[in-house]
């Protein structure tokens, strides 16, 4: 009989809870609301680009042809002395007589080919015409190649010279030292170079190197000069010079360089360097 008792008592505990558990209330809601949203976004946004491109060519080539041409020349005036007169006398109407001339009058022209001139009268003057040229040809082998270079380079220096040159002005004012050029240097083919001084101790210089490759690949060219004119002295009094170029250099066709001085210790020059790639080449004269 207890065992019994104890059993019911169990079974009506439980049965209470699910009474109890079985009481609950369960229910649909519906609810509607108004919502107010506020949002500040910032947004910062740091781009830095940087982009190098380093291209590097390289080729390997076998030339069946090269063309170098080189122009050089080293011109030096050092310690140089050239005296007039020590010292201006007393009778002003005596006339040194250092008058002196270059003139190139009606010459040079209808030239062709290369023409190079140089004219002086002074003392210890530099003058030179240098030409190089070079041509190289691979003819109708295009799948060939060859390689052309010139340089042009000169210098010329002036150090410690001294100039003393006293005259005597007369009433016409006759120029002591003159350089005239007059209907000359005209209508020329090709190259030409002059050079005219009536001063002292200057330098002149027309140079010219020519590379020339017909079906070329590769052409180099390079110029350079150095002038130098320091620690100088001229004393000149009463002293006229003149210096014309009249109806001259027109015309030509080609290269041409004209130097012309009546001073002292100048460098002059006219340089060029070019070296030429085509495919051919003609060469023609003008018809008489």
């Amino acid at each position: 009989m207890s065992i019994k008792k104890r059993v019911l008592q169990i079974v009506g505990i439980t049965g209470a809870i699910s009474l109890l558990m079985g009481s609950q209330a369960l229910a649909d809601v519906f609810v509607t609301a108004d919502i107010t949203k506020f949002k500040d976004i910032t947004v910062t946004v740091d781009v830095f680009k940087q982009k190098e491109v380093f291209i590097f060519v390289t080729g390997t080539f076998f030339a069946e042809g090269a063309a170098e041409a080189d122009a050089i020349a080293n011109q030096s005036n050092q310690e140089n002395v050239v005296t007039g007169f020590d010292e201006v006398p007393d009778d002003r109407n005596s006339a040194f007589g250092i008058q002196k001339a270059a003139d190139i009058v009606d010459s040079v022209n209808g030239n062709q080919g290369v023409v190079g001139l140089n004219q002086d009268t002074s003392n210890m003057v530099n003058q030179a015409n240098l030409v190089s040229l070079a041509l190289t040809n691979t003819g109708n082998r295009t799948e060939e190649a060859s390689l052309t270079t010139s340089q042009a380079e000169a210098e010329q220096v002036n150090t410690f010279n001294n100039v003393t040159h006293f005259e005597v002005l007369d009433v016409d004012l006759v120029p002591d030292l003159t350089a005239s050029i007059e209907n000359s240097v005209n209508d020329n083919s090709g190259v030409v170079g002059v050079n005219q001084n009536a001063g002292n101790m200057n330098n002149q210089l027309n140079a010219l190197a020519l590379a020339v490759g017909l079906g070329s690949k590769f052409a180099l060219s390079e110029a350079s000069l150095g002038q130098f004119n320091t620690s100088n002295s001229v004393d000149e009094i009463e002293t006229v010079r003149s210096n014309l170029i009249m109806a001259s250099v027109n015309g030509n066709t080609g290269v041409v360089g004209v130097n012309q001085s009546t001073g002292n210790m100048n460098n002059q020059a006219s340089l060029v360097s070019m070296a030429v790639l085509t495919s051919s080449v003609a060469i023609t004269l003008p018809t008489p």
